[in-house]
């Protein structure tokens, strides 16, 4: 027998094709979809995604998964199957694609499966025997502290200034930012509750809510922020009153000059072109809310807090996108930590290294103990003697 527990491949293969059939009795028969049928219906029969997700696996059906593999019958499609689709992909033979379009295809094809599994139209997910292309996500560019400012300046006029500056001082998110209403704004108390967002969908703009229970948050928000918000109210009542009857109001802090839902899309064209005319390093809006993350955690402000702040579900989410920030902040804890202690001889890091050093230095001049070969290390002080009887090394 090898350490398998199998004498030979063909007996591996046996028990292999033992157990597909096990499964494959428990697979409905009455079904027999091709993969085009089966993602079709699988889409359709997603009731609560957002608008911005099923465009996205409508794509991806549409654009890779179907033309390549839709032919198959679902029952039938195997790893292998999957596998050509995505050389193909990485071989540029369906258009133009990287490894992270393969792992967003790979995603959808996955999580359509693996409903396929639930409801027992196949045995098993042949998605997750495939192995993806490494991809490493492109570390996001931020500001400095002075360029916030710059840029900050020259928005001042801009009708806009208001939510740029809100990004910027929060960390929220485009949609969040454009979808906060003043019943969420508590200026006397100093927070913004996030309890809204604006997506597009089918080219106009829709408020709904947070995608994740952790979207929904409370917000503090700094003195500035607070006088900041205050002077756009004041900006909003003088468009109203401009606007009359034909004012579209709907309780929102950010709109079109008419009082309508702004559009995502408009709203980052405009910081586009505030960036370039304040001569400011060149970011994505989103960027505005990692600039925020990373200056806050240089800062010294606990991950759990920012990690709050910007709505992640855990904190492993915000260190693993501030990696490169995370690090600084594990020396500041240590440099803060080493920086409370009372030394019992000396109190800086010089007194002690001199202690160290005379300590180190009469040591060197010291002759070994009678009996113990030269360059043997010595049992410390307080060593016991070894006890056979004594099992554990930690006794």
């Amino acid at each position: 027998m090898t350490r398998s527990g199998f004498a030979t491949k063909r007996d591996a293969q046996q028990a292999l094709d033992a157990e597909v059939a096990r499964q494959q009795a428990g697979v409905r028969q009455d079904r027999p979809l091709t993969v085009a049928q089966y993602l079709e219906e699988w889409l359709t029969a997603k009731r609560n995604l957002r608008d911005t997700t099923r465009r996205s696996y409508a794509m991806h059906i549409r654009r890779y998964l179907t033309p390549s593999l839709g032919h198959y019958r679902l029952q039938d499609l195997r790893a292998d199957h999957i596998d050509a689709l995505y050389s193909d992909l990485l071989g540029h033979r369906l258009g133009a694609t990287t490894p992270a379009t393969v792992q967003h295809v790979h995603r959808t094809l996955r999580s359509a499966l693996n409903s396929a599994v639930k409801r027992r139209l196949i045995a098993w997910n042949p998605a997750v025997q495939v192995e993806l292309p490494q991809h490493r996500a492109a570390r996001s560019s931020v500001w400095e502290p002075q360029h916030i400012g710059v840029f900050l300046d020259s928005a001042a006029d801009h009708r806009l200034y208001a939510l740029f500056h809100l990004i910027a001082f929060t960390g929220m998110r485009r949609g969040e930012a454009i979808g906060v209403h003043w019943s969420d704004v508590h200026l006397d108390r100093a927070h913004v509750v996030v309890a809204w967002q604006v997506t597009e969908g089918d080219g106009r703009p829709r408020l709904g809510v947070p995608k994740t229970a952790a979207g929904s948050r409370v917000v503090p928000i700094d003195p500035l922020t607070v006088e900041v918000l205050r002077n756009h109210q004041v900006v909003q009542e003088a468009e109203r009153a401009a606007w009359g009857e034909a004012w579209q109001g709907r309780g929102l802090v950010f709109t079109r000059e008419s009082g309508d839902l702004l559009r995502p899309d408009v709203v980052t064209h405009t910081f586009r072109k505030l960036v370039e005319q304040a001569g400011v390093p060149i970011i994505r809006l989103h960027d505005l809310r990692h600039t925020h993350a990373s200056l806050a955690l240089a800062a010294g402000v606990d991950i759990k807090v920012v990690s709050d702040r910007l709505g992640h579900s855990t904190t492993n989410i915000t260190s693993n996108l501030y990696t490169h920030v995370v690090p600084a902040v594990a020396r500041s804890a240590a440099d803060a930590i080493a920086a409370v202690v009372a030394y019992t001889r000396g109190g800086t890091v010089e007194d002690v290294s001199e202690v160290l050093a005379r300590r180190a230095s009469a040591d060197l001049g010291r002759s070994p103990p009678a009996g113990e070969a030269a360059g043997q290390s010595r049992r410390p002080r307080g060593a016991r003697t070894h006890n056979p009887r004594i099992k554990s090394p930690l006794l």
